[in-house]
């Protein structure tokens, strides 16, 4: 089922994915992180510090942006907390972005980071991964209060055609600090967490609703973690500005140029310069673009 409830070809979120990747030959996932004070058209000055005016001009770029580029993005990943962070507005327009990016059929992985137990994690699946105005075709979870916390997100995904990212090596300065501890079993932390999604992987088959989060930044682990997850989609985080190179993050695809989709927020954002909505997607643009030739490149010199 896709996200409306309408029924949808594709009996997996990773065979969607890959249906897209293919029919528009790109592995590019637009970050979509508003930093309202970061552009002049977003600026809150523009509206007299306005909250509802700040959340319309969020929407208005990225509508322009989304327009413009859709026909490049493998799919797009909203970041739930820049949203929430503009109050009321803020998450009404996370829903109008989610709705905008779909009516393009571009699929949207809501980058929520959410992980509980039980009755509470059925809820956070409900709302993200069942039929609400913030439902995505896919959502970040962490798994580190332990595997059964996992359980309503994949079960969830799984009865809706959805798929489920877990962070297990992701990009951030600190992460080794905890994810490669090792463990009395002799493998490290993040290993444990990729041995139990290929497991839930191999179940369902190869690239079906289970993900795993991997930052480009990890280095030759990148290559390891895609040996070690055969099964498993990639989302890969860490490309450009925080310093992944398009020949980092080919380790993440399989043979054939799948299994995983490369994420970039700041470097795809439109300059400064750009005088309006128009020339702010046209900008985007040619960013996307750039991206998804570089990593066509790396991928075919690999």
């Amino acid at each position: 089922m896709s996200a409306t409830g309408d029924p949808t070809p594709f009996p997996t979120f990773g065979a969607h994915l890959h249906a897209r990747m293919r029919a528009i030959g790109s592995a590019v996932c637009l970050g979509i992180d508003p930093r309202p004070a970061d552009h002049p058209l977003t600026h809150p000055d523009r509206v007299a510090g306005d909250p509802a005016g700040v959340a319309k001009g969020v929407v208005a770029l990225y509508r322009s942006v989304l327009e413009a580029s859709h026909q490049r993005l493998a799919c797009v990943k909203p970041q739930s907390a820049f949203f929430e962070a503009l109050g009321i507005p803020g998450v009404i327009a996370l829903a109008q972005v989610i709705a905008d990016a779909r009516s393009l059929e571009v699929p949207v992985i809501l980058d929520a980071k959410r992980g509980d137990i039980g009755s509470t994690a059925e809820a956070y699946a409900r709302a993200y991964l069942g039929d609400g105005v913030w439902s995505a075709d896919a959502l970040t979870v962490s798994p580190y209060l332990g595997p059964d916390t996992l359980e309503p997100f994949v079960s969830a995904a799984r009865s809706h055609g959805r798929g489920v990212y877990t962070l297990v090596a992701t990009s951030n300065p600190g992460a080794a600090a905890w994810q490669d501890q090792r463990t009395d079993a002799g493998r490290l932390m993040h290993e444990h967490v990729a041995d139990h999604l290929q497991t839930l992987a191999s179940e369902h088959g190869r690239y079906g609703a289970i993900g795993a989060v991997v930052g480009a930044t990890r280095g030759p682990r990148l290559a390891t973690l895609r040996e070690r997850m055969p099964d498993v989609l990639l989302l890969v985080p860490g490309y450009g500005a925080q310093g992944g190179s398009a020949a980092d993050v080919s380790q993440a695809f399989d043979r054939d140029g799948l299994g995983a989709v490369v994420n970039a927020s700041r470097s795809l954002m439109p300059s400064v310069d750009a005088a309006d909505f128009t020339a702010a997607g046209a900008d985007a643009r040619s960013r996307v673009e750039a991206m998804a030739d570089a990593i066509a490149a790396a991928l075919a010199a690999r």
